[in-house]
């Protein structure tokens, strides 16, 4: 029994830091906020979808969430997968949309973006393996890429990140 005391606080706060962490940011999605210089600047079209994205991710983030906390391993596999694959932006573009993005989106942001897709993915593969630590720890790491690209290039939509320094520390 005192072992599983230790284990469980420490899943707990883990827990914890990541519902804080997503539902502090979901709100953000549900409003609209104007642009800002740390704005991608891409046209209102293309913002759209991407916001699109964004709120199908957070829903998909938090039914994980729900999930770690049933032990509900088949779920997390399926979201993952969701978010793995869920490339709004690649199957609702125009070849003009597609350009824009191409052009206007920075290394860095691409480069978020391929790491959160991964981190699902990898988050899928542990649930399958039904370890509730491994689960909570890609979870936390596939939210800490949200922050990371949040801050870097969405502080107008999410000002509590504009004391924060765009270069997050990434393992």
């Amino acid at each position: 029994m005192a072992e599983r005391s230790k284990m469980m606080p420490k899943v707990t706060r883990i827990f914890i830091s990541l519902i804080g962490l997503l539902f502090g940011c979901t709100g953000a999605y549900a409003q609209e906020s104007p642009a800002s210089t740390d704005d991608l600047h891409l046209s209102e079209d293309v913002r759209t979808l991407l916001i699109a994205e964004m709120r199908g991710i957070a829903g998909a983030s938090q039914a994980v969430a729900i999930s770690l906390v049933s032990g509900d391993w088949v779920s997390i596999q399926r979201v993952s997968e969701t978010i793995r694959d869920s490339y709004v932006m690649e199957q609702n573009l125009t070849d003009v949309q597609r350009q824009e993005l191409k052009t206007k989106l920075p290394d860095r942001f691409k480069q978020l973006d391929i790491e959160f897709h991964g981190r699902a993915e990898r988050l899928g593969s542990a649930a399958a393996a039904g370890n509730a630590e491994i689960v909570a720890f890609h979870y936390y790491r596939m939210l800490e890429t949200c922050v990371a690209c949040h801050t870097a290039y969405a502080k107008s939509r999410f000002p509590g990140f504009s004391s924060e320094t765009a270069d997050i520390h990434t393992h």
